[in-house]
């Protein structure tokens, strides 16, 4: 993790302590998603990305920001105030920003259409995460004894099936937490000709470009688990075609 290590003007700036903590929290979920994953346990795994993805959106929302940092840290029982929709809107508007002080346009179009795929991923997380018939079944069917029975017991999921799941489990935890990673680098406002900025501004692009790349593989293949409930989404996606190209 490179980014704390980068010689920065902002480094003990409020927005950056309390991101901190979240930024910490989702990297220790990234692992715990990738071990899982690992050992075949993917819906076990997707309740820990849902996890991941409110931690590192919260990182993400509050590191630049010290309004956001302050409602955070007074709010009722010690809980972020923010839903998930709010916390995807939120970095939707976060990376509008970035991107027009950057100097290119962006759209109400282009906001709606970031911050609905970005909570239809988290959406999708939960029907893993909750207990739901697509969940539970795509486990049962991990632990057929003989086409028409189960065991009772517990084991990993080896099935054809499981793996399109847990490479999209995959691609959502790491592009979250690389949102997170990512917001806080750009709040330290770290000297852009150190070492360090250097390499992590690298390894970033690295990382952005190889999610994308892995994730293409899995377009267009059918998944055991679907968003049923999509009353949320208003948009058609247009503007997020170009990155198809």
């Amino acid at each position: 993790m490179l980014a704390p290590m980068v010689p920065a003007t902002n480094s003990g700036a409020l927005s950056l302590i309390a991101a901190g903590p979240f930024l910490k929290r989702t990297l220790n979920d990234l692992r715990a998603v990738w071990l899982l994953i690992e050992r075949g346990y993917s819906t076990q795994a997707a309740s820990v990305a849902a996890s991941l993805y409110e931690n590192a959106l919260t990182a993400a929302a509050i590191a630049g920001d010290d309004k956001l940092a302050q409602v955070a840290k007074k709010t009722k029982y010690a809980e972020i105030p923010w839903s998930p929709k709010q916390l995807a809107q939120l970095n939707a508007r976060r990376e509008m920003v970035i991107q027009e002080k950057s100097g290119r346009e962006s759209s109400a179009k282009e906001y709606e259409d970031a911050w609905t795929i970005s909570y239809f991923n988290y959406k999708w997380l939960c029907q893993l995460k909750h207990p739901t018939w697509q969940a539970v079944y795509h486990d049962v069917q991990g632990a057929l004894v003989n086409g028409s029975e189960y065991a009772i017991r517990p084991g990993p999921n080896s099935i054809a099936d499981d793996a399109q799941l847990k490479a999209r489990i995959l691609g959502v935890s790491v592009s979250q937490t690389f949102i997170a990673a990512r917001s806080f680098f750009l709040a330290l406002d770290g000297e852009e000709s150190s070492p360090e900025y250097v390499a992590f501004e690298d390894r970033a692009n690295f990382v952005h470009s190889e999610i994308r790349r892995l994730m293409k593989k899995e377009y267009g293949k059918t998944s055991p688990i679907s968003v049923l409930d999509r009353s949320f989404i208003k948009t058609d996606f247009e503007t997020l075609r170009k990155y198809d190209e």
